[in-house]
């Protein structure tokens, strides 16, 4: 079962799977100071949305090494990819598309169990 996919790379239930999402979106304001008054707040805009998606693999039991170093070459490719987020049944919502800005992983007991985190970026071109 799909979970999400980040273009091509799907995020499923047995395999590269994720355990937690953690999304932060942050407004750009700057302060105006006024005179005798309380200062003023004046919007510059947005910065990009961040993502961090975490999991944990274990690739002699349930696969998913090949599907996660195929995000390493994404990342490489340096392309912006569609972000999607499958529903129930067969509904799914295009979050827009993101650039992978980092992964980072721990292997432990001999690469049996990797725990991964892929940091990712809203990207507007």
């Amino acid at each position: 079962m799909a979970l999400m996919a980040i273009g091509p790379h799907v995020f499923q239930v047995i395999g590269l799977n994720h355990q937690e999402i953690d999304t932060s979106s942050e407004a750009i304001v700057a302060e105006v100071p006024r005179f005798g008054l309380m200062d003023g707040a004046q919007m510059h805009g947005m910065k990009r949305p961040e993502m961090s998606i975490r999991g944990v693999l274990y690739p002699d039991q349930l696969g998913g090494l090949p599907d996660y170093e195929g995000l390493r070459a994404a990342q490489f490719a340096l392309r912006p990819l569609p972000l999607i987020r499958m529903g129930r049944s067969f509904s799914a919502a295009v979050l827009g598309a993101v650039t992978i800005e980092r992964l980072s992983d721990v292997e432990s007991y001999g690469g049996k169990k990797v725990a991964f985190t892929v940091d990712l970026k809203g990207y507007y071109g």
